[in-house]
């Protein structure tokens, strides 16, 4: 038998960690998920692959609860690391163990691998655990420290259809690409920002990142743990945390219900057609709620963006055509562009970025001239000036 349990387990490309809880597997087949899209916000020819990339050497550590059945979808912890080895897991082993949560790093997925490699690798990852076990993205959580932080927040907010939550650990990264994200990030995602009493990163967190999300309506908190520096916080924080993640839950629940093209299903990667065609669907149910105008608008605008989908094209040209439709789309996309904005202003004076600011209200001005929104904006551009 136990002969038998060896073979098993080195023919599924599995070997002993050096913790005997985890094994450590390696990736079956290239991930399903959108990497190119998610690496898209780190800039042009970011999802260049070294020659001879291979999905199927890339390796993972892994814990497997032993309460899970295939039958009952499972929660899932999956943790960047900002070296090329395991981090995390001494830290998430109580709350893993207690909870019946899966946990999986990836390997050679560190600070030193660039961003494009490093996101597809993690992809590969996250996709593999979810090819073998039932996985609900309901409670599937992104964490990751100091650079790898970075990268949970990157990979996170560009596909929240796969996410309940994202745990940056002392290191963040701001929201990219199309305005979908933002309201997608809004309905469904809870974003735990911790850092340490004394982590140089403390000031990104408390005074930037923290207060802008609340501001434009994103579930966050941000954690600052006492006599911690740059570093892993303890088990009990990461309960605390989890507490906290758990708490919403219904929330996201709800937002599957109300939006289920929208949601993700375990074990499920659509096909960019396949996804691109959902949004479309949900777009034209949002432009028939006369307070969701703007919210279909901005759907078939990534649908159009993400995709290059020509339905897209052709349903926004018929929303410029419609009088009804492009009257509410000035009043709620300028309502949302404005909120928006102005929360990053201030969160980025805050952050002391005083030039990167006055770009920002500089935006609105130049937008709404003429209008109050611009003269508050003009003030804004003075003051900070003057400082």
């Amino acid at each position: 038998m136990v002969r038998l349990v060896v073979g098993t387990i080195f023919s599924l490309g599995i070997v002993a960690s050096a913790d005997a809880q985890l094994v450590e597997r390696k990736v079956t087949a290239p991930t399903r998920l959108d990497w190119e899209f998610a690496v898209s916000g780190f800039g042009k020819g970011a999802a260049k692959l070294p020659a001879g990339y291979d999905s199927t050497k890339q390796k993972y550590q892994l814990f497997v609860p032993k309460s899970y059945k295939k039958d009952q979808p499972a929660s899932l912890v999956l943790f960047i690391s900002a070296g090329d080895g395991q981090q995390g897991w001494k830290n998430w082993q109580p709350y893993c163990e207690k909870e019946g949560v899966f946990f999986a790093a990836p390997l050679g997925a560190g600070n030193s691998i660039p961003p494009g490699q490093r996101t597809r690798i993690i992809l590969d990852v996250l996709d593999d655990v979810r090819r073998h076990f039932t996985i609900d993205p309901d409670v599937t959580y992104l964490t990751g420290f100091s650079g790898g932080g970075r990268m949970a927040c990157a990979i996170g907010f560009a596909l929240p259809e796969y996410f309940g939550g994202v745990i940056p650990l002392c290191g963040t990264n701001p929201i990219a690409g199309p305005t979908y994200l933002r309201h997608r990030i809004a309905d469904r995602l809870s974003v735990a920002f911790v850092t340490g009493e004394t982590d140089f990163n403390r000031k990104e967190n408390e005074a930037y990142m923290g207060p802008w999300f609340q501001e434009i309506g994103i579930r966050s908190k941000v954690w600052i743990v006492p006599k911690m520096g740059h570093v892993i916080p303890p088990a009990n924080v990461v309960s605390d945390i989890h507490a906290w993640l758990a708490d919403d839950l219904k929330r996201r629940r709800d937002d599957r219900k109300a939006y289920p093209k929208l949601a993700i299903a375990p074990d499920e990667g659509p096909s960019a057609n396949n996804h691109s065609t959902r949004f479309l669907e949900t777009a034209e149910a949002e432009l028939a709620k006369p307070d969701r105008i703007w919210h279909g608008v901005a759907l078939l605008q990534g649908a159009a963006q993400r995709w290059g989908s020509k339905q897209a094209k052709l349903a926004l040209e018929r929303v410029l055509k419609s009088p009804r439709l492009l009257d509410a789309v000035e009043i709620q996309g300028a309502e949302d562009e404005v909120k928006s904005v102005s929360a990053q202003a201030k969160a980025l004076e805050r952050f002391g970025q005083t030039a990167k600011a006055i770009e920002a209200w500089t935006l609105l001005a130049k937008n709404y001239e003429g209008t109050p929104i611009a003269a508050k904006a003009s003030e804004n551009i003075k003051r900070l000036r003057g400082k």
